[in-house]
């Protein structure tokens, strides 16, 4: 956490009041997103409970596992809900432009869960379902699979920093405003909409103790409260196994309405809220570079759509080692990036990034802008040179690139040196782009004396890193590579290894 940062929150914790820690969102808000609340049962590892899904606040669906250890009734679930979102997703594979390989879908989806736990349970979800089989034994609906590798693509997805195609409301909340309350309170829904927009005639205070009360605002993050499941939930789903054994149909579906009713009860203040929060969020305005990562998102889904479409095969249960490398290294690129894009839209995120000497900001006190340099090819080309007296501490080495958000877009320029000077600095930059195609830079692209300036590291292009052949890797790290792939082979038996039989 930076200075400014921690700042926030301690002024947040004084006033009681929700500090902004950003002029603009940076995320993706689609016009019709998919809201869901995934609820899960304690003590059973990825078993759905229930879940709320709707496009529209008034316009929801619930789907309840009456007896969440029961297979059957498990992938009955999992085709109801995948069925729904299916038929979202395949609302934006209808409009596509461009032709060939630069052909792609026009928008993408996006999916809204209330936090971090949310996607957590929808990765538990994919991961039960897109290996199943639609044929012979334990066959599954045709949706269940396909429902199964939808989901973790998406949940993969939502590990690369400025796609929106799945967010947690937790993290773009959390994103533009500062709360009192540690991170971990901050992925309760309730209490950090309490900190920023409590409910009319309530102070904070309130509003987080009704928050944190779970008979007033239940939780769905996404387990319920342990006073529920003892009081309420265990003695239903007894009373459905009953009725179930007895065979007596009006009684099995006077239990099942119970528990619907049991659980809407419970998931229906987090959907109000959600829809708040996002509401809420609708009058943050959006950053420029938004749209640009939208691209990428439609890209994204076109590729995998493709993929689908020509019958890929479901995702890996685990990477590779060089896998993992490749991974690891976009999400690296992709966490630089959106950090630059963020920081070059949104002052308050580049006044905190200054504050940590990650970029800065002074006057400009000198300018070359005739100068000229001979390349090691022998062509003439303008150098200018500009230096920039700043307050800011500089922790940036000479050579490294930046970009300004000050300057015309295409401005470049790199470090040359970083003096101390009494209590600011002196830093002198070389303009390498953005002057035109003359000797002589067009008028407004060189920085001038007087001049306020602001400059941060340009993430850049930089080229894919190699990695090893499969055949190359460390016999540490090639465990089963000589034989065939057992994380991609489900044996015949694995539903029955699961789920017992």
């Amino acid at each position: 956490m930076s200075m400014l940062s921690a700042l926030a929150h301690v002024e947040a914790m004084e006033t009681m009041e929700a500090v902004r820690q950003t002029e603009f969102r940076h995320r993706r808000l689609s016009g019709r997103p998919l809201v869901i609340i995934p609820l899960t049962m304690a003590g059973e590892a990825g078993a759905p409970l229930a879940a709320m899904v709707g496009t529209a606040k008034r316009d929801m669906t619930l789907l309840v596992v009456p007896q969440p250890r029961n297979r059957d009734q498990r992938f009955a679930f999992a085709a109801d809900l995948g069925r729904i979102v299916m038929g979202y997703i395949d609302s934006y594979r209808q409009d596509r432009r461009g032709e060939g390989e630069r052909s792609r879908y026009s928008d993408a989806p996006q999916i809204l869960v209330p936090n971090h736990g949310g996607i957590k349970a929808l990765a538990d979800l994919g991961r039960m379902c897109r290996f199943r089989s639609t044929s012979g034994p334990y066959a599954v609906p045709d949706v269940v699979p396909e429902f199964g590798m939808w989901l973790t693509f998406l949940v993969d997805t939502a590990e690369i920093a400025g796609t929106s195609m799945l967010l947690p409301l937790t993290a773009m909340l959390t994103e533009h405003w500062a709360t009192g309350q540690s991170e971990l309170e901050d992925q309760n829904l309730a209490s950090l909409m309490a900190w920023i927009a409590p409910p009319p005639g309530l102070s904070v205070e309130q509003a987080m103790a009704d928050a944190e009360n779970p008979d007033v605002c239940p939780p769905a993050g996404p387990a319920t409260s342990p006073e529920f499941d003892n009081r309420d939930l265990a003695p239903a789903i007894k009373r459905f196994d009953a009725a179930h054994a007895l065979g007596d149909p009006h009684a099995l579906a006077a239990a099942q309405a119970e528990l619907s009713n049991l659980i809407a009860e419970q998931v229906k203040p987090t959907w109000r809220t959600m829809w708040r929060a996002i509401s809420l969020l609708r009058s943050v305005p959006e950053a420029p570079r938004t749209a640009k990562r939208l691209e990428r998102d439609c890209v994204s889904f076109t590729l995998y759509s493709d993929y689908r479409d020509a019958g890929g095969l479901p995702q890996r249960k685990r990477d590779t080692a060089i896998g993992a490398a490749q991974r690891l290294s976009r999400l690296e690129r992709a966490l630089a990036e959106f950090q630059a894009d963020m920081a070059f839209d949104d002052p308050f995120v580049l006044a905190d990034r200054r504050s940590t000497g990650e970029a800065f900001a002074g006057t400009v006190e000198e300018s070359e802008p005739g100068r000229i340099v001979t390349t090691a090819k022998n062509t003439r080309v303008p150098r200018p040179r500009v230096t920039v007296r700043t307050d800011d501490p500089v922790r940036l080495a000479s050579g490294t690139k930046l970009i300004s958000p000050s300057m015309p877009a295409g401005h470049k320029a790199a470090i040359v040196s970083v003096f101390p000077d009494g209590d600011t600095t002196l830093v002198t930059v070389e303009v390498t782009g953005g002057m035109g195609r003359a000797r002589i830079p067009k008028p407004g692209t060189v920085p001038v004396p007087g001049q306020r300036i602001a400059y941060l590291p340009d993430p850049g292009w930089r080229p894919t890193p190699v990695f090893p052949a499969s055949d190359h890797t460390p016999w540490t790290h090639n465990a089963g590579l000589d034989g065939p792939d057992i994380d991609s082979v489900v044996p015949e038996d694995a539903a029955a290894e699961e789920w017992g039989q």
